[in-house]
């Protein structure tokens, strides 16, 4: 059937009508695709900076878990080599004296004169001397006293004795001081071996 004359624009005009349509659909769903494309980009580029971010986090806390790891096995590791070397040194202190008061008799007994002949050690030592003697060892006057009793001298008061009365004889011998001095020479050093160990135990620490 012929179109009439007056219908013909009305068929343009719909037909352009839909190639506009059809544009502009087209352009809306390039649009839309275009921008979720660029959407979904900036999201996956985000989650990959915030998973770096958080690798990294986790990163510094485990290299940080692990220094203070490292730095606690130190310190103990420290304290242990301290206490065996405390050990070790108290152990070698009880063996020295040991070997030391072996050889008191052989020192003590008897001395030599220059042409080789042996005579008996004859040392007198005086009541003041011992009270000097523990007085040098932070012993009280009544201590010394008490000591004086013990050993056997004479139980005269000591506390006021005149300066005659600290020239007596003290009932002590060579040996009892040298044993006793190598005694106290054991304590000393332990306790120098104490401190020494607490010393490198507290530097161990500030490590």
């Amino acid at each position: 059937m012929p179109i009439k004359l007056w219908a013909k624009p009305i068929v343009l005009i719909l037909v352009l009508i839909g190639m506009f349509a059809l544009a502009h659909w087209r352009g809306h769903a390039t649009g839309f695709q275009k921008a979720m494309e660029i959407g979904n980009a900036a999201l996956a580029q985000q989650k990959a900076a915030f998973l770096l971010l958080e690798k990294q986090r986790v990163e510094r806390e485990l290299a940080a878990l692990n220094a203070l790891q490292k730095r606690y096995q130190m310190q103990v590791n420290t304290a242990h080599q301290a206490e065996a070397n405390y050990l070790n040194d108290i152990e070698r202190l009880r063996t020295q004296n040991q070997q030391l008061k072996r050889k008191i008799d052989h020192v003590t007994q008897r001395w030599m004169d220059e042409k080789q002949q042996f005579h008996p050690v004859n040392c007198v030592f005086t009541r003041g001397f011992m009270q000097q003697y523990n007085a040098a060892f932070g012993l009280s006057s009544e201590q010394t006293c008490s000591a004086s009793v013990t050993s056997g001298a004479d139980e005269t008061s000591c506390g006021n004795e005149s300066s005659d009365a600290q020239l007596r004889p003290f009932d002590i011998t060579q040996r009892d001081i040298l044993s006793n001095i190598i005694d106290n020479g054991e304590q000393c050093l332990a306790l120098k071996a104490q401190v020494n160990g607490l010393l490198d135990y507290i530097k161990g620490l500030q490590q």
